[in-house]
């Protein structure tokens, strides 16, 4: 891209989605924050914004808070962004903020079925697994099973049900 042009914001997401997919974070990250430095609230129009991208990146290279950092900002941005929601709860699980995961894998069900597209098994589980890390059967059971009926074939669903059920039986 000729750096002596005056470019938009949303030439400059439009170079940094550009990047993200090639894959050149370095590039990707660059256009992100050009946008940003343009419009602090630049949202595309299919509703994507630069945050969740450099999250993304974050997340990809290891440097979890600061992905947490991004994708919290762009969903001040919009609180039902459902990627940067799933983002921050799988940051979240990593540093064991169970609770702030679980807050957000919830939150992705509340946006209508018809407009959401994580599968909702894997929601569950995610819900499920975050309560059974915090030693919360109780919630890690009842989540898991609906996860479980979302998909009764998978193992791994299966398999976190009967460890929980066996973790329940053996604390009583």
């Amino acid at each position: 891209m000729d750096k002596n042009s005056a470019l938009s914001a949303a030439d400059w997401f439009s170079e940094g989605l550009k990047c993200f997919r090639k894959p050149d974070g370095i590039a990707a990250v660059r256009a992100f924050e050009a946008v940003i430095k343009i419009d602090p609230a630049y949202r595309h129009e299919d509703g994507d914004n630069p945050y969740f991208y450099l999250g993304k990146i974050s997340e990809i290279e290891g440097r979890i808070d600061d992905a947490i950092l991004f994708y919290s900002h762009a969903l001040t941005l919009d609180p039902y962004d459902e990627e940067s929601l799933i983002g921050r709860g799988s940051c979240y699980t990593v540093k064991k903020n169970h609770e702030g995961a679980a807050t957000d894998f919830k939150k992705v069900l509340d946006i209508p079925p018809e407009s959401r597209n994580a599968p909702l098994q894997h929601v569950l589980y995610a819900i499920a697994e975050n309560y059974r890390q915090q030693k919360d059967f109780p919630n890690a059971l009842h989540w898991g099973e609906k996860a479980l009926s979302e998909d009764p074939n998978n193992d791994r669903h299966q398999q976190l049900v009967a460890e929980v059920r066996k973790q329940m039986r053996d604390a009583s």
